[in-house]
């Protein structure tokens, strides 16, 4: 009978895979693979900057793009530089599929209303929607919105605007002003205490559009309601080069592009002051022949001193310029 097989622990598995990594180690697909992780964890950071810890965040991206490749071996500047430009890039495109997805994964609109920034004059704009949210440019689109205010008031004394953003171009954009007429029906109030709703219908081309209201009291005071995006008329191929090229000029992708830069300034400032203020280790031959002639001989009772030519960038000890070694730690001195 054939012996049993013993069965796999958890030490073989581990082992296998320890084995696994120290053959893929050395490939080029290895740093492939952590510079592309690395790019997935920047997009995910950059999308959490819209949360309380921006600041925070916008640290994190470029000190995990510089202290990942640290730690797994890299020392040279070049590639830190190009470590920069390509997870950058992959972070860029990859945050902006997200937002993308996130965007038309919306089937309807989310009611916007004033902010307390936005609130001027006691009024306030609610409820504001565009239906439908998603269509063809033939088909027509209703925005409504409701207007509140605290004391009593005639619905034809206030002014209510659309307004509309249309994008022309990567960095064109249209914004006119739509007057919106005041909707008796619909729970509407002939009393803006009440609630009055104000709407407006429009045809629009295939193009990318952000919506938000405006009111004016016809005196000093204004109140704004939004922005949002919408209606979603464009493709999703239009709404991700939007997303790429709004990523990309970002203030907190551009930011976190110099702070790295910065922190690589002061790696490679650092390194070198090191190595000016010590000799590198190096061969045995390539030790300078003409060695300087020796002192005069200690008096009795005296230790001869060594005078301190560099020091050792392994441990900090003073060395002479004729040491061969670290008398301290034993290191070898090269070029």
């Amino acid at each position: 009978m054939a012996a049993s097989q013993r069965p796999l622990t958890s030490k073989d598995l581990l082992a296998s895979l320890r084995t696994l990594v120290q053959k893929f180690r050395p490939t080029r697909w290895f740093r492939i693979v952590y510079l592309v992780l690395l790019g997935v964890l920047v997009a995910q950071l950059y999308l959490l900057t819209a949360t309380a810890i921006a600041c925070l965040v916008i640290i994190l991206m470029p000190v995990s793009v510089f202290v990942v490749p640290y730690w797994l071996g890299e020392r040279r500047m070049r590639a830190f530089a190009g470590n920069a430009v390509l997870v950058f890039g992959i972070a860029i495109l990859i945050a902006a599929a997200m937002s993308t997805q996130a965007l038309l994964a919306q089937n309807e609109a989310v009611p916007i209303q004033s902010l307390d920034f936005q609130k001027s004059g006691n009024m306030t704009l609610a409820n504001g929607t565009v239906t439908p949210y998603r269509g063809p440019p033939t088909v027509p689109f209703t925005f409504r919105v409701k207007l509140i205010t605290l004391g009593d008031g005639d619905p034809a004394n206030f002014s209510v605007f659309l307004n509309l953003t249309v994008v022309t171009g990567l960095a064109g954009f249209d914004r006119p002003l739509r007057p919106m007429a005041y909707d008796p029906g619909n729970g509407s109030s002939n009393n803006t205490k009440d609630g009055a709703w104000y709407v407006t219908r429009l045809s629009l081309t295939d193009s990318i559009y952000g919506y938000g209201f405006s009111v004016w009291d016809q005196d000093r005071n204004w109140t704004l309601a939004g922005p949002d995006f919408g209606p979603l008329i464009a493709s999703g191929w239009t709404f991700y080069g939007f997303f790429v090229y709004f990523t990309a000029l970002s203030g907190v992708m551009l930011l976190a592009f110099v702070f790295y830069f910065g922190v690589l300034l002061m790696w490679w400032y650092t390194r070198r002051a090191r190595q000016a203020r010590g000799r590198v280790p190096t061969a045995a031959k390539d030790i300078p022949k003409d060695r300087p002639k020796p002192g005069p001989s200690p008096k009795p009772g005296q230790k001869a001193v060594k005078a301190a030519a560099f020091t050792c960038t392994n441990c900090g000890a003073d060395v002479s310029d004729a040491d061969d070694k670290c008398p301290k730690c034993g290191a070898v001195f090269e070029d």
